[in-house]
């Protein structure tokens, strides 16, 4: 619970921001059909007071209304232009709260959303969802060798190397520092050691070169299926276990707890 809380404190400012927007928006829509109900008002009082004018009054009258028109067309337009303005920052700020800034994929906060949609939405049924956690091996090794900027590189490949063996449907997050998660959805036992093992044989294999160096790293990967009941906490906690015994077992490799 401790991490969600600490999660929910990081992201106020961000979340005071997204109701700023919200409430922007509420009120950039109210003010610009307020316009266009103005216009519509106008053109009533020009249809109502027709049928008492002549010949002359009417055809000033259409002169009349036609302007109306241009102006009804330019409130609508000028609406529609706030309302995309405001809908794409609206979409930025929501993109902010839940992606990693530095690998560009979901964080953690976006994990907890997701998974425990997901469960909740399984109710006490087991879902065909496995969970793997995924942690790069000897991390501060490497940024003792060749310094920080050189491990945000890495964690970017990382994310990227991961994303590139998903299949549809699937999901990676950021779960923090050196640690990434991954929802696969739709999926066995068999696959599921499958997809983790690919994920690991990838990074192995990969060679990744900062200033002139190659960098060559390792991930260790644990994986669970999901069980009738389980929480979030409890799913977790599980795949927890499975990559604390890959590095037990000598890191560079795949476990999977059913």
């Amino acid at each position: 619970m401790g991490d969600r809380n600490d999660l929910l404190l990081e992201s106020h400012d961000n979340l005071a921001r997204y109701l700023d927007l919200a409430q922007r928006s509420i009120a950039s829509f109210i003010e610009s059909h307020a316009d266009i109900s103005h216009v519509a008002t106008l053109q009533e009082n020009y249809i109502s007071k027709a049928s008492e004018d002549g010949i002359e009054r009417c055809i000033t009258f259409v002169d009349g209304l036609s302007e109306l028109g241009k102006n009804m067309s330019l409130e609508l337009k000028k609406a529609q232009k706030k309302i995309d303005e405001l809908t794409a920052e609206l979409q930025e700020t929501i993109s902010e709260l839940t992606i990693d800034p530095l690998t560009k994929v979901t964080n953690r906060k976006g994990l907890i959303e997701d998974l425990t949609s997901a469960i909740k939405a399984g109710k006490n049924k087991e879902l065909p969802l496995v969970l793997l956690m995924i942690d790069a091996d000897n991390f501060k090794s490497l940024n003792d060798k060749h310094g920080h900027v050189a491990g945000d590189k890495v964690l970017y490949f990382f994310a990227q190397s991961i994303k590139s063996v998903l299949r549809s449907g699937d999901k990676v997050y950021r779960y923090g520092g050196e640690e990434f998660t991954v929802v696969l959805n739709r999926c066995d036992k068999e696959q599921a050691f499958i997809v983790a093992d690919k994920i690991r044989s990838k990074i192995e294999q990969s060679h990744l070169i900062y200033s002139g160096k190659t960098i060559k790293m390792t991930v260790s990967v644990g994986a669970t299926m999901h069980h009738a009941g389980d929480t979030y906490d409890v799913l977790i906690s599980r795949a927890d276990d499975a990559l604390y015994r890959a590095k037990e077992e000598g890191k560079n490799r795949t476990v999977l707890l059913d």
